[in-house]
């Protein structure tokens, strides 16, 4: 069947043509991770894909049957992992989204074993995108998100910067390396890494160090999420460290760092998009990517003219410039990372605000 695709969201883009007739339906299934550590991306994202499923079956659904769609809650628990991806296998799903960390996508992925692509909606780790496993982020990767925060802080003129980060997980302490990495690319230096752990409540140790330092850094750079980024904010602002820069990545932005009060003022973060008129993006704001899931899996599904899961598999590897609802989406020759652009917004007046968008000269490796 030919490639229909067309304006994001609109019937046209996913209307089967009347070449490609399916006799079973496409099934997705989202193994969710509905945790208090990962429900600021899941929760919504969960429903913003029942939304586009939605749309595409009042367009005509996927080889003239409407898509079917499941969520099972993985509780954050790699065993919870495995058995409720077995049970959506079971279940008969052709594709799977995936959740956000990698102490449970991995055991997702093990489990799949190939059977079915899966999609992973809101992480940014590179360890999750293997198109040989059939995996795929719907987002670009830490190493390039933390580049163009990089890239972007030197550009203002900041040239002096420290980290925090928590071994907890990679996503807290691989974003401040391939941060540091990129800014020492780009001329600047990193003098200082203060360790804090996902538990902590109190940062008073760090921001007291950070207050003895001669001389004081331009730039914080943290993968912090809410509600740790407002209390280390609010302890900066009372140690008098109101002129550092306070940067992120998209955590600032999944878990709403503007919600902190005035302390956020002045922030800066990378996110996946922000509402222009260019995209479509301000219909599925709770969780755009999940939208683009979907979208990519129905274009799979009707490019190819099956459900088979390595079929889906090498459509999805084949895709290139497929506009979604966050704007255009190439997968062919990327190794499962999409080529997206990222957006920096700041914080002002209590809301986001656009700043630029960028694709970063220098990609550290993972």
């Amino acid at each position: 069947a030919p490639d229909t695709a067309g304006e994001t969201g609109s019937s046209e883009a996913l209307t089967p043509d009347g070449d490609c007739t399916f006799d079973t339906a496409l099934k997705i299934g989202f193994a969710a991770d509905l945790s208090e550590l990962a429900a600021f991306s899941d929760q919504p994202g969960s429903e913003a894909a029942q939304v586009q499923v939605d749309i595409i079956n009042a367009a005509g659904g996927v080889g003239g049957l409407p898509i079917e769609y499941e969520v099972k809650d993985i509780q954050g628990d790699p065993a919870a992992t495995q058995r409720v991806t077995q049970e959506l296998l079971d279940d008969g799903v052709n594709a799977i989204i995936g959740p956000p960390f990698g102490n449970t996508g991995i055991p997702l992925l093990d489990t799949v074993d190939g059977a079915a692509p899966v999609i992973f909606m809101a992480s940014t780790d590179p360890q999750l995108a293997d198109p040989t496993r059939g995996a795929f982020l719907a987002s670009f990767s830490d190493p390039v998100q933390s580049a163009a925060v990089a890239e972007f802080a030197y550009g203002e003129g900041w040239t002096d910067a420290v980290t925090f980060s928590s071994a907890d997980d990679v996503y807290f302490s691989g974003n401040p390396k391939y941060f540091s990495e990129a800014f020492e690319a780009a001329g600047g230096t990193v003098s200082k890494d203060f360790s804090f752990s996902l538990a902590d409540e109190d940062f008073s140790s760090q921001v007291n160090e950070l207050a003895s330092l001669d001389p004081q850094p331009q730039v914080l750079f943290t993968a912090m999420v809410m509600p740790q980024t407002a209390t280390l904010l609010q302890q900066m602002k009372a140690a008098g460290l109101e002129d550092i820069k306070v940067v992120g990545v998209d955590g600032f932005d999944a878990t709403v760092v503007w919600s902190a009060g005035d302390v956020a003022n002045g922030v800066y973060f990378a996110a996946h998009t922000f509402p222009t008129a260019d995209n479509n993006v301000q219909s599925f704001l709770e969780e755009a990517l999940a939208s683009d899931a979907v979208q990519v899996l129905a274009h799979a599904a009707q490019v190819s003219c099956s459900v088979d899961g390595p079929t889906l598999i090498s459509a999805i590897n084949e895709i290139q410039d497929l506009e979604v609802t966050t704007g255009r989406v190439t997968y062919a020759g990327t190794n499962g990372v999409p080529e997206k652009d990222v957006v920096i917004l700041t914080v002002t007046d209590g809301a986001p605000e656009f700043v630029t968008s960028l694709r970063p000269s220098f990609i550290p490796e993972p």
